[in-house]
Order: C-alpha cells, then sequence, then structure tokens
C-alpha cells in the first residue's frame, strides 16, 4: 500500500514507522529539524516493543511531491486541522482513505468540509508516543491500541476491515468497529479529563490523582464527557468512566499527556477541541459541565498568549 503520514508527530511517525517496517510504500510529511535528519539519517523508534529505525525514509514537507496515495495517516494537532486538510489534496484521489488519529470529536467533520467525507473513516487510539528529538520518537506504553471505523456510513466496511488487518500485523491491537463515533468519544471521555486536569495543575497524572480530591475531580470529569456523549446521541458504554478512571490512576510515572508536554515547551494547546469542545457541546443539550469549564477557563488565557508570541 501506499501511504502518506500526515503529519510525523509521535503518533503518525510512530504508526507510519510500523508500516514502512512491515513493507508499504511510506511517505512521511513532516517540517524543520525533524525533516532534515528524517531525510538524512532515517527515522528512529525507541520503544518498549522493541528499537528499530527506517532508513532511508522517505520525507518531504510538499505533500504535492508525493502524489495520489491509497491511505493517509491524518494526525496532525486540532488546531491544524483545516490547514493540513487543504495542503493534503494532491494525495487524495477517487479511493484514497483518510484515518483520522487526531483528539477531540469532530476534526473529522472539518477534514469532510474540505475533502469530502466519503474519504473519512476515524480511528480513535490510546499510545504513549512523543518525538524526543528531531528524527526520534519514543513510544513508552505498553498499551497501543486503536479502533477503526466509520462515522458517516454503518457497517464494517472493506476498508475498515483491511486497515485493521494493517494495523494488526505490525503488533497493534486494532479493531474493527461498525460505528467509529462510539470509540471516539470514549477516548475523548479519558484524553479531555486526563489532559485537562495535568495540564491545568502542570503535575504528571501518577502523581497528580495520589490526591483523593484530585481523583475526585477526574471521575467528575469524566462522568461530564460521558454524559454530553449520551446527550449526543453517541451510544457509550455503561462502565466506560469506571474502566477509564482505573487506568488512569494506573498510568505509569513519567507519562504526560501530549497537552501537558505542549504546555511545559511552550507550543499552542488542544484545549478548544478538548475541555472548550466539552462545555461547547454540553451547552448545546444543557448538560452542566462546570470542571471542564473550569479546565477551560484555566487554559485558554495561557493558550491565546502563547498564540499571540507565535505571531510577534
Amino acid at each position: 500500500m501506499k501511504i502518506a503520514i500526515m503529519a510525523t508527530g509521535g503518533l503518525g511517525g510512530y504508526y507510519g514507522a510500523l508500516l514502512a517496517k512491515d513493507g508499504h510504500d511510506v511517505t512521511f510529511i513532516a517540517r524543520g529539524a525533524h525533516l532534515k535528519v528524517i531525510r538524512e539519517h532515517g527515522l528512529t523508534i525507541k520503544s518498549i516493543h522493541g528499537d528499530f529505525a527506517i532508513k532511508p525514509a522517505f520525507a518531504t514537507d510538499n505533500p504535492s511531491e508525493v502524489g495520489v496515495v491509497d491511505y493517509i495517516l491524518f494526525g496532525v494537532k486540532t488546531y491544524d486541522t483545516v490547514a493540513a486538510a487543504q495542503s493534503m489534496q494532491p494525495m487524495i484521489g477517487e479511493k484514497t482513505t483518510v484515518v483520522n488519529f487526531q483528539n477531540g470529536v469532530d476534526s473529522h467533520e472539518q477534514i469532510a468540509e474540505v475533502i469530502g467525507k466519503e474519504h473519512i473513516i476515524v480511528a480513535p487510539t490510546q499510545v504513549v508516543s512523543n518525538i524526543t528529538a528531531p528524527g526520534l520518537i519514543e513510544q513508552k506504553s505498553p498499551f497501543r491500541s486503536s479502533f477503526v471505523g466509520e462515522v458517516y456510513k454503518p457497517g464494517l466496511t472493506p476498508r475498515v476491515q483491511e486497515f485493521t488487518a494493517m494495523l494488526k500485523r505490525t503488533g497493534v491491537d486494532a479493531t474493527a468497529v461498525a460505528d467509529g463515533r462510539t470509540p471516539l468519544w470514549h477516548k475523548f471521555v479519558f484524553i479531555a479529563s486526563i489532559a485537562g486536569l495535568a495540564t491545568l495543575a502542570r503535575t504528571e497524572p501518577f502523581i497528580l490523582f495520589q490526591m483523593p480530591e484530585a481523583r475526585a475531580m477526574l471521575r467528575a470529569a469524566m462522568e461530564e464527557v460521558c454524559a454530553v456523549g449520551k446527550a449526543q446521541g453517541v451510544a457509550m458504554d455503561g462502565d466506560i468512566v469506571d474502566r477509564h478512571y482505573n487506568g488512569a490512576l494506573n498510568l505509569k510515572p513519567g507519562n504526560k499527556p501530549s497537552m501537558q508536554l505542549d504546555l511545559e515547551q511552550g507550543k499552542q494547546l488542544e484545549i478548544d477541541a478538548l475541555s472548550g469542545m466539552v462545555v461547547r457541546l454540553g451547552a448545546e443539550k444543557n448538560v452542566p459541565t462546570p470542571v471542564h469549564q473550569t479546565i477551560y477557563v484555566g487554559l485558554k488565557l495561557i493558550d491565546e498568549r502563547t498564540k499571540q508570541k507565535g505571531k510577534s
């Protein structure tokens, strides 16, 4: 299969490297020092599942150089969604499938407005994987699980089954689902709550959730997301809050959500797509979301200051 990675961050780079190792024709979309190192020295993966390197690795910052591909793994930050969707159009043919790995629950809709919803499936994923140096991605979690599904048509379509099989061959715990919205919101329960609270507290989850008060806030945050999902008509598992709450309490020392890392590195935050989205969708359905409103207020001004610095 001909595959493009849009773009080569912690998740996209790791999955792209796994697929390249399995023999697929993979092009990595990257920029800056990360692109330079990948071009010159390949893409190096350090993982608890085994270290390896893709060398040579085909990389570019210009999607028009790639040509039409079979699959695009779409994993840019949510605030770059529209710009990235526009730039990847030269890689999209009639049968191209864009697999959306992004955080949040609405970015696939933004992509659809640019390229058409017939091209899109989703693959909400749980994995701890980050760029730690140009050309180097470290994957630290024992789990690396993805649920692959349609969001605009029902059932286990051939492309969902095919892409799931591709991931399984690399060792990823991949599951094909008939409705991608449910795992999308299941992940949202986890990531919006964990990322929001840890980033707000500037404290990694393992340390933060030693506090009984923080654990209570975590459960309340997860219950808010679950309630909003149900109000939006999404089928949510009855035990999803319990599962994610217990999973959060079992996170290992040193594991941090990407938004917390972004804050520490002075980067823009995905706060609008996470707690901000919980608040907005909750307001639409009259579902109270006081925990996520607090998170949003606490981080939004910081995010705005960061964006202004980037413009100056």
